[in-house]
């Protein structure tokens, strides 16, 4: 019988070969991920700027979310918070903020802290989008609209439960229902919009090789840092962070291994007003077959 793997069949190799290929040099591989999609590429259009964003007062998409029936407006200082029942998504006005200090921002770094905060929190000068909507506000209306947790860990757990190892069991993770997030913004007088993960960079170690990979986050709401009055101010965090409300849980409790780098070559301007929408996968099911 003949040796499959002698063919060279690229899913029968080694898969470290398949992933990596020929040892390369970081400059290599940065050129290779700066060559790939254009901004433009990635973005949605939904319609005329002209229209605004619904949660930006003063513009016609604003105007209609007020006389929407199923959805109720959140206040904060400047921001304000769409709870949308019809459509089981909240939409929050944020301001695209940048502080260079802080890892991820400027280059590669590893973090805990929330890429989507509230302003006010001891994180604040971390995140990318900060908004005044009060976080436990958020975390309110994300229950309102179906969304659940299934589960929180204190910080009293977090040695323990922290890394991936032979004894990691599915109680190191965090969890609960999984989230979308989504960022829309004017652009050349249209409105667009973009997953969060398209404006942000990964990178991992294999085999002591370093790669730069899309961002292939999974975002699920636990709001732990609510649970226990946690006052980071993160709301939307990497690393399945127990110190906001929204993590991605595709590693253990803070197991920060890998790195990320915001492209500032995809985000909206600094300064720019945004919404960040976070969506249930639950619903709305206005085209489902199960229907009566």
């Amino acid at each position: 019988m003949k040796d499959e793997k002698s063919t060279g069949c690229s899913c029968c190799s080694d898969p470290y070969s398949v992933l990596v290929g020929a040892r390369q040099k970081e400059k290599t591989a940065t050129k290779t991920s700066e060559s790939g999609i254009r901004r433009g590429e990635f973005l949605k259009v939904l319609g005329l700027g002209i229209l605004g964003l619904s949660t930006i007062p003063g513009t016609k998409a604003s105007a209609a979310a007020e006389k929407q029936e199923n959805a109720r407006i959140v206040k904060g200082a400047t921001d304000r918070m769409v709870v949308d029942q019809d459509n089981k998504e909240l939409r929050i006005s944020a301001t695209v903020t940048k502080d260079g200090s802080k890892p991820s921002i400027l280059d590669w770094g590893r973090r805990f802290q929330g890429f989507f905060g509230a302003k006010g929190g001891k994180m604040e000068g971390y995140f990318v989008f900060t908004t005044d909507v009060r976080r436990d506000h958020i975390d309110q209306a994300l229950q309102e609209i179906g969304v659940t947790s299934r589960r929180q860990i204190p910080m009293s757990e977090v040695e323990q439960r922290t890394g991936l190892k032979p004894t990691t069991t599915r109680e190191d993770y965090l969890d609960g229902d999984p989230i979308i997030c989504t960022i829309r913004f004017i652009q050349e007088g249209k409105i667009v919009e973009a997953a969060i993960e398209n404006f942000i960079e990964e990178k991992i170690e294999v085999q002591g090789e370093e790669v730069i990979k899309p961002y292939t986050p999974h975002f699920v709401y636990h709001g732990t840092a609510e649970a226990i009055n946690f006052p980071s101010g993160c709301i939307l965090c990497p690393s399945d962070c127990n110190g906001g409300i929204i993590t991605d849980n595709v590693l253990p409790l803070k197991t920060t291994v890998n790195y990320y780098r915001i492209d500032w070559n995809r985000m909206p301007p600094v300064g720019s007003r945004v919404e960040v929408v976070l969506r249930s996968i639950y619903g709305p099911y206005r085209l489902s077959s199960t229907e009566s």
